[in-house]
């Protein structure tokens, strides 16, 4: 086989295609993932329907109380085998709930306001499966998530733990979904064929890429889901969010200021209705001691003519 027909089997990166080129798709489809559970997954390339669920998303943040965050997951194109062509952003999934929206970027004009709008402007916080070349594609397009906005899971766990030099060693999806989630999740990277990685521009994806990618989008958000709940109930006092061995209560010093400060609050009232009664009684007094003054004032200084018949007497 020469170099030609070589090269010729392996896809080619692929530039972003020409405005006349682009149509407007959406696919409603469901999804099985573990325990049986269903998802909901909308895909599509159009401003107008991106926009209508981007806007679910906001108002499902703004209503959330416990899981104050969006799940976060990209897909890039092919890369070049000769490295002389940068691939780029393909795909960016996002999640909520039970629900996945895909984004086929790359089938896009680039401008996507609704989604650059949600990403940057809003402050809403993302959580991802290791950023460090998402933040690098997402930056290419001019997209900037703040750093205080952007969660990388990768950074807050370890399941494999040290490596023979003493390092940290990084986990992939499939290993923390495997742990913290569901032990189906140990195949969840192994089903899916790795030249499949080479298709994200294809345009519709296929149903296994679109599959693969609502997934990943999915326990990207599960995944935080669970340690953020570990985070807030086992692990950190809720008071000075310090690690606290007694996992999850107040620790001894928060305790005793939360103690020391209902105590204040007790005296002060306490304080406060005696004030009141001092006060009440003062002002009885008072008024009981102006009448008898009126009184004896009268039969002190008599009338001006009384006192001047008195005196021609």
């Amino acid at each position: 086989m020469d170099a030609s027909s070589s090269s010729s089997s392996v896809p080619q990166p692929l530039l972003p295609p020409p405005p006349s080129a682009i149509q407007d798709f959406t696919q409603i489809r469901t999804f099985t993932v573990h325990g049986g559970k269903e998802i909901d997954v909308v895909y599509t390339n159009e401003e107008k329907t991106m926009s209508k669920y981007l806007k679910m998303y906001a108002q499902w943040y703004a209503e959330e109380k416990e899981n104050k965050f969006v799940g976060l997951d990209l897909e890039y194109t092919a890369e070049d085998p000769n490295h002389e062509f940068e691939n780029f952003l393909a795909v960016v999934q996002l999640s909520m709930r039970n629900h996945v929206l895909v984004c086929h970027y790359s089938w896009t004009n680039g401008k996507c306001p609704a989604l650059r709008s949600f990403l940057q402007e809003q402050g809403i916080v993302f959580c991802t499966v290791d950023k460090r070349t998402d933040f690098l594609k997402l930056y290419f397009e001019k997209i900037i998530i703040p750093r205080e906005n952007w969660i990388d899971i990768q950074e807050l766990v370890h399941v494999k733990g040290l490596n023979d030099k003493g390092n940290v060693m990084r986990d992939g999806m499939a290993s923390l979904a495997t742990s913290i989630i569901d032990e189906s999740y140990s195949q969840m990277k192994n089903k899916f064929p790795t030249e499949r990685h080479d298709y994200w521009e294809e345009q519709p994806l296929s149903d296994l890429n679109l599959e693969y990618a609502a997934k990943d989008a999915y326990v990207t958000y599960q995944l935080y889901v669970k340690i953020w709940f570990f985070l807030r109930y086992l692990v950190f006092c809720p008071g000075c969010k310090k690690e606290d061995t007694l996992r999850g209560r107040l620790c001894r010093k928060c305790n005793a200021a939360e103690i020391e400060a209902e105590h204040a609050q007790r005296n002060a009232a306490a304080e406060i209705a005696r004030l009141k009664a001092e006060l009440s009684s003062v002002q009885a007094e008072l008024a009981s001691l102006k009448a008898p003054a009126r009184d004896n004032t009268q039969q002190a200084s008599p009338p001006h003519g009384k006192r001047r018949k008195m005196n021609d007497e």
